[in-house]
């Protein structure tokens, strides 16, 4: 769904250079928040030093720094940055929250923008310090056209003030959306194997696609109890103290040639196939019951941001690493034989930039990665095969994920 240029196959190579809503739920028009427009370089930014080597192919670039280190309940206004190429500011917008996962879709010949907006009053148990709140749908001068709020699959299952998490949202028509939340519950499904109290508590994902404010198809991570064995993070199911985010869903992607989901689960190290149809796993890659399996260099580890590219034949990963076991951050390549569940290539990127420990993003246009450094607090294009840096933006705030647009317009 994301618009990524398309690459021809490739072969091995390796290169070394180196964390979610208003209380009612459905759609609402909600009163905007200041958007500032310019066609001349009057819009200012303080979050970035640009650094250039050569002349930035030409697009847009969407970010939304946030301070990483401020608590989730802290009412704090958020920022929307669209610059072009070379980093001038084009349009910025105040928002009542962090804002998350700032995105540009076109759909039926009509620009739309949509990002997540974390909301202090939405419902988080004891122990939850997350991101979460609502998705904004807006036009392409970043004037709020919806604003987006959890709606439940069934009745009396969800809190009133539930809220969306802000990890993603993918927008398929202004009716029609996927959206994700955590939803805190005590399951009864854990294997005794696990010694789970009779008490313990979890947050597992819940994806929904809502059509003409109807829920049209759910997920429910917990149905599905493989997962509990399979954490590598926040699985200690003695712990009554504190819910356990033992999968921690953090990116969804369409499939353009089925339609399915691509999901990627931090705390399982793992990214799987979700049909999005009846809901079943199609297939797992990486963690610890992975369907294909994995070289030691091939496993990633805490990973972002599943998506596809190469005409849609290869799986591209922001792979995190992990502060003991991998302290680098990389960019990596699947080519899968789906039907014999092999890896058929596989070829990564070690980023010339600090470790970013969490959140990150990464797009491919032709030779070159455009990459959202996430914590690490920079965003880079970067020719892999080289190691040349085309254009670098190192910066003093977070963001979740950063995206460049091939386009002449906004």
């Amino acid at each position: 769904m994301r618009p990524i240029q398309l690459l021809p196959t490739f072969s091995l190579f390796v290169v070394v250079s180196l964390v979610a809503c208003k209380k009612t739920p459905g759609i609402v028009k909600p009163s905007d928040s200041t958007t500032t427009t310019s066609s001349s370089d009057t819009l200012s930014q303080n979050v970035y030093s640009i650094d250039s080597t050569t002349s930035p192919p030409q697009g847009i670039i969407l970010t939304a720094p946030f301070n990483f280190s401020l608590p989730t309940s802290d009412v704090v206004p958020g920022m929307l940055l669209v610059m072009d190429q070379s980093g001038k500011v084009l349009m910025k917008k105040t928002t009542t929250g962090n804002a998350f996962d700032f995105e540009r879709w076109v759909i039926n010949g009509k620009t739309r923008y949509t990002y997540l907006v974390n909301d202090p009053t939405v419902f988080r148990p004891t122990g939850d310090v997350q991101n979460a709140g609502y998705a904004i749908i807006a036009d392409s001068n970043l004037n709020t056209l919806q604003q987006i709020n959890f709606i439940p699959y069934a009745p009396a299952i969800f809190p009133s003030n539930q809220g969306l998490d802000v990890h993603d949202f993918v927008l398929i028509s202004d009716s029609d959306y996927i959206t994700l939340t955590y939803y805190w519950k005590f399951p009864t499904n854990i294997p005794v194997r696990l010694n789970p109290a009779p008490n313990v508590s979890v947050l597992t994902p819940v994806i929904e696609e809502v059509r003409d404010g109807a829920v049209v198809f759910h997920w429910d991570a917990s149905d599905d109890t493989s997962f509990y064995a399979n954490s590598i993070f926040d699985n200690d199911f003695s712990d009554t103290t504190t819910p356990q985010d033992y999968v921690h869903m953090n990116s969804m992607f369409v499939d353009p040639t089925d339609g399915n989901l691509i999901c990627s689960m931090r705390d399982q190290d793992q990214v799987i196939k979700i049909n999005r149809q009846t809901g079943v796993v199609i297939w797992r890659l990486g963690g610890l019951n992975s369907d294909f399996p994995l070289t030691a260099d091939q496993k990633f580890l805490y990973q972002h941001d599943a998506t596809l590219t190469d005409s849609n034949q290869t799986l591209m990963l922001f792979d995190n690493g992990d502060v003991s076991l991998r302290p680098y951050t990389r960019i990596c390549e699947f080519h899968l034989n789906y039907a014999n569940k092999t890896v058929t290539s596989f070829r990564y990127f070690n980023i010339p930039e600090p470790f970013t420990q969490l959140t990150g993003s990464v797009q491919k246009f032709g030779d070159e990665y455009f990459i959202g450094g996430g914590t690490a607090q920079y965003m880079l294009e970067v020719n892999p095969n080289t190691g040349q840096k085309i254009i670098e933006f190192q910066g003093n705030l977070a963001s979740y994920r950063s995206f460049k647009y091939l386009t002449q317009g906004l």
